[in-house]
């Protein structure tokens, strides 16, 4: 694909015209926007990436395929959260194929044989569409489950969908999937470690996770609370000790309190300098959220088990929470994502994407908070955009990948290339591919 200047790429691509202050470019120099400020320029890595779009047809989807996947490891290794623990994980992966040849991957969240039905139903309904038909063969979706709904697994087969047609278009375009949504603000995201699970295996207690994370220079680390307030500020304190005082600690309990409880929970942990309680509630309880966030003395977070626009909307219009965390894999992809940050953004809140899976949906993370505006402070936020680094045993985050995502100085650095930057190892799908 011959390298196009991006408003040219714009204007005949997609039909984006008279964007003003715009600045064609033709080499990877920063580019002077009508503004005065400079920013970092699309980058087009050309057609030896990729087949590319040829001609100009329409690229159709001639190919869709799901794939099952399992890590699973011994019973006594089991660790998890207040509900409970479990020895294995579990996703999915889509692959889209056009008929020009341009591939793209996405990951579906939660079990593989549940998604697999879903993908069975709406497979037929996107072959023969053009990739950049989503929103109308998702909106046909809705109307053919209407007395059903969407959320779960089905919502999590459309986002590997969604993002599979997402890493099509942009690397059919030569372009990364950031460029498309957005923009690229940075390639370099801050990580927090999501570790301090509850673990029965004696050489994998909470400080031994926290001495872990205290090792690496993380912007800080989230721990698992939520089995009474006594056991809570026993980890807190622990977990704190660790870190020392100067990095951020974040609480998981995973829905598992009512509203007495978690204010409970929150006016004890308190003096030990919590940055966020992450789902004190059930994901349903809205009138909770909001009664909590007006007594809490904690920032409130939550997202990763509301898995539509018109959850978050409800958490959002009501403040229910402090900090919006939709989960890309959760809530039906990119293009919903997108939705609900501009909702939590006309609300004046922050967003801090929910990452739980694997490789792919950690390389879509990292898309989606490069093309993340800061707001309102767009020079000097007091709290940046961070990224969750799933520090648990999971080979689907590590083992999946021909090139492993980077880690460098505390900070996840976007894949290089085009779409998500990243090129899937097949023997390894294949080692762990269940269905």
């Amino acid at each position: 694909m011959a390298r196009l200047g991006h408003r040219h790429f714009l204007d005949a691509e997609i039909g984006f015209g008279g964007l003003a202050g715009w600045a064609t470019h033709e080499d990877d120099a920063a580019v002077r926007f009508g503004d005065g400020h400079e920013r970092l320029p699309p980058i087009c890595f050309g057609a030896h990436h990729s087949a590319g779009f040829a001609g100009a047809a329409m690229p159709t989807i001639r190919r869709l395929s799901f794939i099952g996947l399992e890590y699973a490891f011994a019973p006594e290794k089991a660790y998890g959260m207040s509900r409970g623990g479990g020895f294995r994980r579990q996703g999915g992966l889509v692959e889209v194929e056009t008929d020009q040849g341009v591939t793209g991957i996405g990951e579906a969240f939660g079990n593989p044989h549940v998604t697999r039905e879903y993908f069975r139903m709406l497979e037929p309904m996107f072959l023969g569409r053009s990739i950049f038909d989503f929103d109308h063969v998702e909106a046909r979706v809705r109307n053919a489950i209407y007395h059903l709904g969407v959320g779960n697994q089905l919502t999590s087969c459309l986002a590997g969908i969604n993002v599979a047609l997402w890493d099509a278009m942009a690397r059919g375009f030569g372009v990364r999937i950031c460029d498309l949504i957005g923009g690229c603000g940075t390639t370099r995201f801050p990580a927090y470690a999501s570790t301090g699970f509850f673990s029965d295996d004696p050489d994998r207690q909470l400080e031994h996770m926290m001495a872990e994370a205290a090792s690496h220079p993380y912007a800080g680390a989230k721990i698992k609370i939520g089995r009474g307030i006594r056991n809570d500020v026993e980890r807190v304190k622990l977990a704190r000790e660790a870190l020392g005082p100067d990095k951020l600690l974040l609480v998981d309990i995973n829905g598992a309190y009512t509203v007495d409880v978690a204010l409970e929970c929150a006016r004890a942990i308190e003096p030990f300098n919590i940055h966020w309680i992450e789902e004190p509630l059930p994901p349903g309880d809205f009138r909770g959220y909001a009664e909590l966030r007006a007594r809490s003395p904690i920032a409130l977070a939550a997202g990763e088990a509301h898995h539509t626009v018109r959850d978050f909307r409800a958490l959002i219009d009501g403040r229910c929470i402090d900090i919006v965390q939709p989960s890309i894999p959760g809530v039906g992809g990119i293009t919903e994502a997108k939705r609900i940050v501009a909702l939590a953004h006309a609300q004046n809140l922050r967003v801090a994407p929910h990452v739980w899976g694997g490789a792919v949906g950690l390389a879509t993370a990292c898309h989606f908070l490069a093309a993340l505006p800061a707001t309102p402070h767009t020079e000097h936020p007091p709290h940046p955009s961070m990224l969750e680094y799933d520090m648990s045993d999971n080979e689907l985050r590590t083992k999946l990948l021909e090139t492993p995502l980077k880690l460098e100085a505390g900070h996840i650095l976007l894949p290089e290339g085009p779409g998500l930057g990243i090129e899937l190892d097949r023997d390894a799908v294949e080692r762990y591919r269940i269905c």
